[in-house]
């Protein structure tokens, strides 16, 4: 009975191993296979709704922008508010500014890749400590995944080019503000970890995006 019971225990503990490493390979394959949508997906998701607002909600409907403007939010979230005042404009500026180059047809998309990238590395710049992140690091990063954000919008070929580039620029501005504000009012009221582990995820999707189109 005793040696019964052990092989049985022993069966069951091998089937819950395979179960659960079954469970993670499916989660990773749809996460990738989420965070990879076709451009035309992209665009599409919400209708016909005109080049405005077809642009100004392109975060929500692009997961790999939305990881890199969140995990930009969640690094700043950590930061003081001294820190943020500054940063954030910058972040802004350098998404305009690309917007503005993508629009005119003096830049291109960036490849999912180097997205994907710059997503682990905003991801995981939000775990560091303020102390590890100097002001001239802190503008440096949120000025390549500002402008890398801004150049993730794609270009739209309907309708006049200054309502894609308002609504992107417009759009891109209130979700990163918002972001950055839910995610600094629950390191208060809730615990400082928010950020960090936001972050983490931020960074765990990049990496598995880069891992999947290089």
């Amino acid at each position: 009975m005793t040696r019964n019971r052990s092989l049985k225990c022993s069966l069951a503990r091998r089937s819950g191993r395979h179960l659960s490493r079954s469970a993670e390979i499916l989660s990773a394959s749809g996460t990738v296979s989420v965070l990879t949508p076709a451009t035309a997906f992209a665009h599409d998701a919400f209708g016909d709704l005109g080049p405005f607002y077809g642009s100004m909600l392109h975060p929500l409907a692009d997961p790999l922008q939305a990881a890199i403007l969140i995990g930009t939010a969640a690094f700043l979230a950590g930061r003081s508010l001294t820190v943020v005042r500054s940063a954030l404009p910058v972040f802004l500026l350098a998404t305009t500014l690309a917007n503005v180059a993508l629009s005119a047809g003096q830049l291109v998309s960036p490849p999912t890749w180097l997205a994907g990238l710059a997503a682990v590395l905003a991801g995981l710049a939000a775990t560091l400590p303020e102390r590890l992140s100097p002001r001239p690091a802190v503008y440096a990063l949120v000025a390549v995944t500002g402008a890398l954000t801004g150049l993730a919008s794609g270009a739209s070929d309907t309708g006049p080019a200054i309502q894609p580039l308002l609504g992107s620029i417009f759009g891109i501005s209130i979700l990163a503000m918002l972001a950055w504000f839910a995610m600094e009012a629950a390191s208060r009221r809730l615990t400082r970890l928010v950020p960090k582990v936001v972050g983490s995820w931020v960074a765990a999707v990049g990496i598995l995006v880069v891992a999947f189109s290089v």
